[in-house]
């Protein structure tokens, strides 16, 4: 028994440890990019470690307590299911950071159809399955861990399927696909890694208590790919500074008449002002800016004005 304990306890702290390091990480990628993408990252990060610590440590906690007490298996059964339901929409909101993130790295905004219909559509899909198990037409098997746990797993392979999808489409985004380091073939690294703990999910209780504080282990590492990644890769890219215009202008892949918009854009010049200098309609600037901005991942002049400074010093 006590070394059951100390099993949960060691796999717990190890667990702490790796949330904290890929949130960490997510944390150190937004205050050195100061990007949307990079907000996003964080929250998903933030969002998955929660609904892991809930759903996961919680349920182990609750059968750790139920066990000493005379509960029946149905009422033992029922709670191991509702327990991690409640915390679903932490893995929901999760979910929904990680498509827009994949989807905001190729150049690409989730459509406000999506957005409406995402969370919806999963908050009648948790409604529907409690009220079938209350009323039995779903049977919770006596092992309604893993009946739980397969669900989710299924659900977070559905997610991760349409989470390659922008990555094996044309790019309308290549400089942020550069300093997130997501090409096709570490976007399958990453789906290689949800695989493997979807995998050892399956059969997590299979031996025990050792296999289940392995598969643990195997889940929050396996999660940590994702913003590793990208840390890594931002180790090898140029330093703030480090670039000059020319350099910027071809990791970003900006076109020549985009180039002098935004020098003219640095400069302090409106885009009235910029149109009258270059010959060119108000629309057309409109038009470059807005590849500009979806080139660089920035929403704004300012945002524009100030990634050019920090990457080429450049006032």
């Amino acid at each position: 028994m006590w070394i059951k304990i100390l099993a949960y306890i060691v796999t717990f702290i190890v667990s702490a440890g790796i949330s904290a390091l890929g949130i960490m990480l997510a944390y150190q990628q937004y205050q050195q990019n100061k990007k949307p993408v990079f907000t996003t990252l964080l929250y998903q990060q933030i969002f998955l470690f929660s609904f892991l610590f809930y759903g996961v440590w919680g349920n182990i906690s609750l059968r750790m307590v139920i066990a000493d007490l005379n509960i029946g298996e149905a009422l033992s059964a029922k709670l191991a299911v509702f327990i991690p339901i409640i915390g679903i929409p932490f893995m929901v909101v999760s979910w929904f950071m990680l498509l827009k993130f994949a989807n905001n790295c190729n150049g690409r905004r989730l459509t406000k159809t999506f957005i409406f219909t995402f969370f919806p559509t999963f908050v009648v899909l948790a409604f529907a399955l409690v009220v079938l198990i209350q009323k039995e037409y779903i049977y919770v098997p006596e092992n309604a861990d893993l009946f739980v746990v397969r669900i989710l797993v299924l659900l977070n392979l559905i997610v991760y399927l349409f989470f390659l999808l922008p990555f094996f489409r044309k790019t309308k985004n290549a400089g942020l696909l550069k300093e997130t380091g997501l090409d096709k073939k570490r976007v399958l690294i990453i789906f290689g890694g949800t695989l493997l703990y979807s995998c050892v999910m399956f059969v997590f209780n299979r031996f025990g208590y050792i296999s289940t504080c392995i598969a643990l282990v195997v889940l929050f590492a396996s999660n940590l790919i994702l913003p590793a990644i990208i840390r890594l890769n931002n180790q090898t890219t140029p330093e703030n500074g480090n670039m000059d215009f020319q350099s910027f202008c071809s990791f970003y892949e900006i076109s020549k008449r985009e180039a002098e918009i935004i020098d003219e854009i640095c400069s302090g010049k409106s885009n009235k002002a910029i149109a009258d200098k270059l010959f060119i309609t108000l629309q057309t600037v409109k038009d470059h800016n807005h590849r500009i901005y979806t080139k660089t991942g920035v929403k704004s002049r300012v945002q524009l004005a100030n990634l050019v400074r920090e990457k080429t010093g450049k006032n």
